[in-house]
């Protein structure tokens, strides 16, 4: 980052006509006390000179260190506003959050593309405060339980995420993915430096395409590999293609302190595939197995409950995946006290493998078409099905339109395609909200955690793809069946699901045959209630109890369906999501009684 101070004024002054960084002032407010509350736990720590103090959590990639942020940040101190800042932000390589106080009425605050690491803020009055964990912010303010935001409680009822900015409360915000704020005297200047947004599509061959991207997956897990300085590495490996993409491509770069480790009942698919791969590495494997018994005593547990406590964000359900088996690494002492945790979040999503494939992928955006939503709410906002009507729908599209004119330059808009607003709106949604809380379970347990899936280099790349070459993720799997790193990839199946306990496989084929003829809706209902708490290959669903389940006929989908009701309880609403939904609806009556 030498020089690159200059390099920051040299860049802005050949593009200050440029559109691609939105920048808003907050003008009208008067002069306000500030107050920064950070908890220096979890990876955060403090860097200070006499006329700065540096809070810095997450990880730095290509050479850079906290050192030379600090640098740049002193030497932009002289000449502080949101454009220079933002534009620092931008070249930052890594995943990170980072609060910074230049005076006693001015600070910078900033996440990184993903918003892997949350930041909050909130004003009232004559104050405004940072924070790092939400519930000081609530403390600090004096927020009462019940001044929650409805619509908010709605956005988790049916995704287990708030829409933007939102918390449940409405004075306290967060951070979105790809966002900076500046405070100075009173005044909040905020820029969203970088947005996903599949729009540039490569010019290129379809070869070529897949040669770039070997040396993007390659050049990334190099740049990992150098991050960790030597320790071990250890990566929850599934049977799918993310994770075991990380540990071939580490493999392919002759990194040998590896631990691969899997999860789930006895016997299960995502067990068995992940032994035969780490097998075939030469790599350490770990199998923490899982019984429903104590799985259910674990999310009954003190600690677990202290987890959920340590990282709530009012904007969030918590993220409950690994956190029983990384505990219980920690606590069985089989890996280093230093060892850095990988996992392969998000390479489905960004590679396309959540692109409708019902999608018109020619089709452009319009704000004003209700419809056009539909695909994506399914996909999205559909984990409880009851919560699925036209007054919830259309209060859900509302705040996703608000983001879309809030986030994105009225040019890029009018041009735009719906597949590539669909993938934009789930990073900065639900993949920055919920799936990156995955790394809260590391942090937890004194862990530190990177995401090479998430890098910069990943995100330049698939910004490009011609969504022809994201459907069924057609790119992604030739460039893993053609490179075959690790021999891994053309003799183990991938995701090769099955069911492993013959008398549940026997029951449940039985009453398919007798009951999927005459009604599919029935036998899905049979199969979510009965069934799929047990053949959840991780007991996932034993988050709440079997009765829950069993006798539950509100439709919910998956685990987050019952983390998000349980959220819904405890912030004020005993009878969990449909409280939330009937009383919009009442409070719509109402409103509509008086018009």
């Amino acid at each position: 980052m030498k020089n690159f101070y200059r390099s920051i004024i040299l860049y802005l002054e050949l593009n200050k006509n440029s559109k691609a960084v939105a920048f808003r002032a907050d003008t009208n407010i008067k002069r306000l006390y500030m107050k920064i509350i950070i908890r220096e736990k979890f990876g955060w720590n403090l860097y200070e000179t006499s006329n700065i103090k540096f809070w810095f959590s997450g990880y730095l990639t290509k050479g850079l260190t906290v050192s030379n942020l600090f640098d740049e940040l002193a030497l932009l101190s002289k000449d502080l506003n949101i454009e220079v800042l933002s534009e620092f932000v931008r070249n930052i390589s890594g995943h990170f959050s980072m609060v910074v106080q230049f005076s006693d009425d001015s600070c910078f605050l900033a996440v990184d593309k993903i918003c892997s690491i949350p930041i909050f803020y909130a004003t009232d009055k004559n104050k405004y405060a940072v924070s790092n964990y939400a519930p000081f912010l609530k403390s600090f303010f004096d927020i009462s339980d019940g001044d929650t935001e409805l619509n908010s409680l709605l956005e988790i009822s049916m995704s287990g995420f708030t829409i933007g900015d939102k918390t449940i409360y409405r004075k306290i915000n967060r951070l979105m993915a790809g966002e900076c704020i500046f405070w100075d005297n009173g005044k909040r200047y905020s820029s969203f430096y970088y947005t996903y947004l599949p729009s540039r599509i490569i010019k290129c061959g379809y070869d070529e395409l897949k040669s770039q991207f070997a040396k993007v997956c390659l050049s990334t897990i190099k740049n990992l590999i150098d991050s960790v300085n030597g320790r071990q590495i250890v990566v929850p490996l599934s049977a799918g293609r993310d994770s075991r993409l990380i540990v071939s491509c580490l493999k392919e770069l002759s990194y040998e302190n590896v631990v691969c480790f899997s999860y789930g009942s006895l016997g299960n698919y995502e067990v068995s595939t992940s032994r035969k791969v780490s097998s075939e590495l030469g790599y350490k494997w770990i199998y923490v197995q899982n019984t429903w018994r104590e799985k259910r005593n674990f999310f009954k547990s003190r600690i677990y409950n202290l987890y959920v406590k340590e990282f709530e964000s009012y904007a969030s359900v918590p993220n409950i995946q690994d956190i029983y088996e990384v505990y219980s690494l920690k606590s069985r002492k089989v890996i280093d006290n230093d060892a850095v945790f990988v996992n392969g979040n998000s390479g489905d999503f960004i590679s396309g493998g959540h692109v409708p494939k019902l999608l018109d992928l020619d089709e452009n955006f319009l704000v004003k078409n209700n419809a056009v939503w539909g695909l994506f709410l399914e996909k999205h906002y559909s984990i409880w099905r009851k919560l699925r009507n036209n007054l919830n729908d259309k209060i859900i599209i509302s705040g996703l339109n608000k983001i879309i004119s809030k986030r994105y330059d009225s040019n890029v808009k009018g041009g735009m395609l719906t597949y590539a607003i669909f993938e934009s709106m789930e990073c900065i949604g639900r993949q920055s909200r919920l799936v990156a809380n995955q790394q809260r379970a590391y942090e937890f347990i004194g862990h530190e955690w990177r995401l090479p899936l998430w890098s910069e280099g990943f995100l330049d790349f698939w910004e490009k793809v011609d969504p022809k070459y994201k459907i069924d993720q057609k790119l992604y799997n030739d460039v893993l069946i053609d490179n075959n790193w690790g021999g891994v990839w053309k003799n183990i199946n991938v995701n090769n699901n099955t069911i492993r306990s013959h008398s549940l496989r026997l029951t449940r084929l039985f009453l398919k045959i007798l009951v999927a003829p005459f009604s599919k809706m029935l036998w899905h209902s049979i199969e979510k209630n009965i069934f799929a708490y047990w053949l959840h290959p991780t007991y996932g669903k034993s988050v709440v109890s079997y009765c829950s389940v069993l006798f539950d006929t509100r439709g919910q989908r998956n685990t987050n369906s019952l983390t998000a009701d349980q959220f819904i309880k405890k912030n004020g609403f005993s009878n969990g999501v449909i409280a939330v939904s009937d009383e919009i609806r009442k409070q719509s009556l109402k409103i509509n009684g008086r018009a």
